[in-house]
């Protein structure tokens, strides 16, 4: 297939383009790097000087290229794509024809042709519940929100929570409720990623002011592999039993070795671990006031990235849920979500290891480069022991980037009514970057969850509520926001935050106090009185960040992060939750340059 001959230019000056060659082996997959818009962000930055360009649009139509459907239908020969460096598209545009539910994959096909066990495309009515109104919200994001809801088979109810903020091609702080089918890439490719809170023994009075540089100062040997594939197979094993040949792993969600290489450790981007001391807390069981907390945010590495890649790479987006490769997914994402619920304890354990150095428990924290480690293996028992014992320090853990099966719509529980195929059915509710509102295992409502903001503000506790007004959680898709969203785009942070803190990069690793004045929506909220005398108190300075990567450090700032205020303000305006009390950071560990898993 011969190459493909386009020209690119810049949205906000059509007059400067140039001519680029599109190789026949790119894909048009836009979430993959060797895609054609990852070439093509290549050639606008070197060929357009264009520093981050991040949008795209056809010229003469102001189609914006967003799904893979999108990029095989347009990227033809002699056509002109506009790059836009965020900028709405620029020029006037052509009608477009209605939306084609089938363009949901290059192999989509036809009622004609669809085969008789396969659920209709034709997609349902989908309703769309905006629960952001202080928290300012990106418009790309609420397109990709609708695009998403009218374009895929099956959906029938899409919630943008008061965190969203616009990915790739599908949005970040979304739900997406689907009737029959299953959609990937609605999850993404850090499957299972999600939050856990951790008890410490350490008193308040042990990490504050400068003894938290200490503290930050002792977190070290938290990169690189854990230990021994074998090791890492225990931990990721349901049970052991004795066999002839030695231990017999009974629910074993090992990876393989390339990928459980990064079993324990945190990863890059928003994933963190935070010490946390807890300043408020109302009737929070397991979460006293002036308790010492450790918050663990990361998932399933490059692991779930390796699932995506297998069941999307040909551009498929949908699976029909009685679908072989629906059925295979759906099974290796939920021992992808085992993988990374597991890998956030071992994270725990590594931490506990450095934090609580007296305890005889936490030995096996310790990585394989350290001096401590056994001279012996430990058996398999010391390992699940440990495992256990971290398990008892656990006061919650949720998925915040899954797919999970559930009864739709919600009912009033109060009622206790029987489910039945006329009130309920099983539905999929695809959640990247939303928290549930219920455990996973139990289905019992939770009592807390985090809402973290950013390493210089506070991480709410929250505690979900439910009503006849908002359909006993439908309105919110069962699910709250998972922080507080990025306000800036990673490229966006890291240029204005670099040239904001020129010469004084070390203020962002330094606890420091974090202002931002009242908006007037806010200030107009005669019913958020409560909620901004809590916003007011949240100037309580940042926290000791460890972090040896200086484009991380821009692109995490505080600054490029929404206000965790405004956040649960909308939540609690839309009565899907309430703020129970607040934890206020004081060392966030992002990354250290030592020996790193993948």
């Amino acid at each position: 297939m011969p190459s493909t001959r386009i020209t690119i230019a810049s949205n906000a000056n059509q007059s400067h383009k140039a001519p680029l060659l599109l190789p026949a082996n790119l894909t048009n997959d836009p979430q993959f790097p060797h895609s054609s818009r990852a070439w093509i962000v290549k050639a606008a930055q070197s060929k357009l000087r264009l520093k981050n360009p991040s949008r795209f649009f056809v010229a003469g139509t102001g189609q914006e290229l967003l799904l893979a459907s999108d990029w095989q239908q347009h990227l033809t020969n002699d056509v002109v794509i506009l790059a836009s460096a965020g900028e709405d598209y620029v020029g006037a545009t052509k009608s477009k024809a209605p939306l084609d539910s089938s363009a949901v994959s290059p192999t989509a096909s036809t009622d004609r042709d669809r085969k008789e066990d396969e659920p209709d495309r034709q997609a349902p009515t989908c309703s769309i519940s905006i629960l952001a109104h202080l928290a300012p919200v990106d418009p790309l994001s609420l397109k990709q929100v609708e695009t998403t809801a009218t374009t895929l088979p099956g959906l029938i109810h899409a919630v943008a929570q008061p965190d969203l903020h616009p990915g790739t091609k599908f949005p970040i702080g979304a739900v997406f409720v689907s009737r029959r089918w299953i959609h990937p890439p609605l999850i993404g490719s850090d499957i299972g990623c999600g939050m856990a809170w951790y008890r410490t023994t350490l008193g308040r009075n042990q990490i504050e002011g400068d003894k938290g540089r200490r503290i930050a100062e002792r977190l070290r040997g938290l990169e690189g592999p854990w230990r021994t594939q074998r090791e890492r197979r225990i931990w990721l094993s349901m049970d052991i039993s004795e066999g002839e040949a030695g231990d017999v792993l009974q629910g074993d969600f090992s990876a393989g070795e390339t990928w459980d290489e990064a079993l324990g450790t945190i990863g890059a981007g928003n994933h963190f671990a935070e010490l946390q001391i807890v300043e408020e807390s109302h009737a929070t069981p397991g979460m006293p006031e002036d308790s010492v907390v450790l918050l663990v945010h990361s998932g399933s590495r490059g692991y779930g990235g390796d699932i995506l890649r297998r069941y999307t790479s040909d551009g498929t987006v949908s699976l029909p849920q009685d679908s072989p490769q629906a059925i295979r997914y759906l099974e290796e994402h939920d021992r992808a979500c085992s993988w990374a619920r597991l890998n956030r304890d071992l994270i725990a354990l590594r931490f506990l290891e450095c934090l609580e150095p007296g305890t005889a428990d936490w030995h096996l924290g310790a990585s394989s480069s350290s001096s401590n480690l056994d001279t012996a293996p430990p058996s398999s028992e010391t390992l699940l022991a440990a495992r256990t014992l971290i398990s008892e320090r656990k006061i919650v853990d949720l998925w915040h980037n899954n797919v999970s099966r559930t009864l739709w719509p919600p009912l009033d529980p109060s009622l206790n009514l029987p489910s039945t195929p006329h009130s309920q059915e099983t539905c999929y509710i695809h959640r990247k970057g939303a928290a549930p509102t219920h455990d996973p295992h139990t289905h019992h409502p939770l009592s807390l969850l985090p809402l973290p903001g950013s390493r210089g503000t506070p991480t709410i506790i929250l505690r979900p509520t439910f009503s006849a007004a908002t359909g006993w959680g439908l309105r919110n898709g069962l699910s709250l926001a998972h922080g507080a969203g990025r306000a800036m785009s990673r490229a966006k942070a890291a240029g204005v935050m670099e040239r904001k803190y020129k010469g004084r990069a070390e203020e962002l690793l330094q606890p420091v106090r974090i202002r931002r004045e009242c908006g007037k929506q806010e200030r107009e909220g005669l019913e958020m009185e409560q909620v901004l005398e809590r916003r007011r108190r949240r100037d309580v300075g940042g926290s000791w960040v460890v972090c040896e990567d200086r484009r991380l450090v821009w692109e995490e700032a505080p600054e490029a992060y929404k206000d965790v205020y405004e956040v649960l303000g909308d939540l609690v305006r839309e009565g899907v939750a309430e703020g129970v009390g607040w934890c206020r950071p004081v060392v966030s560990y992002k990354m250290r340059e030592e020996r790193r898993g993948r």
